[in-house]
């Protein structure tokens, strides 16, 4: 992708999270917010992989007060994801907690990759912990024979016009890949991975829907 049109220090972070980060990232709807500087790019979306799937979160600068940390909005699904926010005390207030954004620096190009990870590693928290929730017995059984295997991650899905289902991603095989595949085109490394889906049934369904499943390559 092109990086005209971005100020300089956003471009700089973009090509740093875009060389760096261990997965493919993808960018979408390269955008101007301001009206001060007509032409200059300071938002877009990120799709990121999870879960054999893409996230798409919109990152938000302002280009009239570059040295502002960016917003991040994610998607309609995930408006109880608050991942700077710990619930304390009794009364259920929350406070923030230090993280990528405190202590923001635009001038280095690596903040928005570590911000990136971040969130994604306490996104895959919410879901996990959205997961282990889910009253069906079923699912924590087979919850139970899957958590200890490195690398899995799981997403609960739920909204008006589609049934609560659940999604895992399970690594199946510790090989580089890429080796194997003459003049390999793939810039990071290529996993085997299970994905398992499981509807959830009512918890006294007598006949519960059945997990579809297949096997992917993803990086």
């Amino acid at each position: 992708m092109s990086y005209d049109g971005f100020l300089p220090f956003i471009s700089a972070q973009l090509q740093y999270l875009l060389n760096h980060y261990p997965h493919t990232i993808q960018i979408e709807q390269a955008r101007s917010g301001t009206r001060y500087f007509p032409g200059s790019l300071d938002r877009f979306t990120l799709l990121i992989p999870y879960c054999q799937d893409h996230m798409k979160w919109d990152v938000i600068y302002n280009a009239e007060f570059p040295l502002a940390a960016p917003d991040v909005i994610f998607g309609a699904e995930d408006e109880d994801f608050h991942p700077f926010h710990v619930v304390c005390g009794e009364d259920g207030d929350s406070r923030l907690v230090k993280n990528s954004l405190t202590d923001w620096n635009n001038k280095d190009p690596t903040r928005l990759l570590a911000l990136v990870i971040e969130l994604r590693d306490k996104y895959r928290s919410y879901q996990e912990k959205r997961v282990g929730e889910v009253d069906d017995d079923r699912l924590k059984f087979e919850i139970s024979t899957i958590v200890s295997r490195e690398g899995i991650e799981m997403h609960m899905s739920s909204g008006f016009e589609k049934p609560e289902e659940v999604k895992f991603a399970v690594p199946l095989m510790d090989m580089n890949i890429n080796k194997m595949v003459s003049a390999c085109p793939w810039r990071h490394p290529q996993k085997i991975y299970l994905q398992v889906i499981y509807p959830v049934g009512r918890k006294y369904a007598s006949a519960p829907s059945a997990p579809s499943s297949e096997i992917n390559v993803h990086s």
